[in-house]
């Protein structure tokens, strides 16, 4: 008994220490999200993701608060401030189980502190200039099952060569964003959402159309769709064909072309 009471007061002590230092990196910026734990309770939530971007007014030496943090499991590292030194403080957090790394000032040697991470599941990095070379620190890691690399200077090839090697998926684009959500519905393209102010927005998308055409390729699903966006950069100009259901009138679908000019991924869509 009384070893169970000093181990339940080393918890306690760790959580509470935990817990200043988030409010710490918070009071310096630092932006939080929340996850509600009991739906009839609305205290009753948690720390889910740390944002450390461009409004963090701390030091490099305050990311050493990092390490204390143990209820957290996602990371979002957002900025030209982040650097390879940032990611050494990031990878001992305990308990870290996705690392996001946005618009960030990376050398192909950034990653190396992941080398053989014990927690890791999830790594992004998105609008970053990082190479081939910079993988290969995440070959290895026992947990990684789903890497995502979003405007990165990583060839195809490489890519495919660390699926082969890694055995991870990896979800592989350009850059380019639309802004549009669909389902797996087997012989058709239908957007079942359209983000707000997104390329697909300002063109005139709507909800319950059908894409059939993007940039002159056959669209035959939503998938296809995301295939097409993928190899697309930042600022292209796309031509899309669209589907659109009639209400009142004799035929049940309108032909529309649409003009998209396609956009660069903001962190939080790139991330969810």
């Amino acid at each position: 008994q009384s070893t169970s009471r000093v181990s339940s007061g080393h918890v306690d002590m760790a959580a509470a220490r935990s817990g200043q230092e988030v409010a710490a990196l918070e009071e310096l910026g630092a932006k939080l999200s929340r996850m509600q734990l009991d739906v009839n309770n609305p205290l009753d939530e948690r720390v889910d993701t740390i944002e450390i971007g461009e409004q963090f007014q701390g030091s490099e030496s305050d990311l050493r608060r990092l390490k204390w943090i143990i209820e957290v499991r996602t990371l979002l590292l957002n900025g030209q401030q982040v650097t390879n030194e940032w990611i050494k403080r990031a990878v001992v957090m305990p308990g870290l189980e996705e690392l996001h790394i946005y618009r960030a000032k990376l050398s192909d040697e950034g990653l190396q502190p992941l080398i053989d991470h014990p927690s890791l599941r999830t790594v992004g990095i998105y609008n970053t200039p990082i190479h081939d070379a910079a993988l290969a620190p995440l070959v290895k890691l026992p947990l990684l099952s789903f890497v995502k690399l979003y405007g990165t200077q990583v060839s195809r090839d490489a890519a495919d060569k660390f699926i082969a090697d890694s055995g991870v998926t990896v979800d592989f684009r350009r850059g380019a964003f639309m802004g549009v959500g669909g389902q797996p519905i087997e012989g058709r393209c239908l957007i079942t959402t359209v983000h707000r102010g997104s390329p697909a927005d300002n063109a005139g998308i709507q909800p319950n159309d059908t894409i059939v055409r993007f940039g002159g390729a056959q669209v035959t699903s939503f998938n296809k769709l995301t295939e097409l966006i993928a190899p697309r950069e930042f600022g292209d100009e796309v031509e899309v064909e669209i589907l659109r259901p009639v209400l009142d009138g004799q035929i049940p679908y309108q032909t529309m072309t649409v003009k998209v000019t396609l956009g660069g991924w903001e962190a939080d869509t790139a991330m969810q």
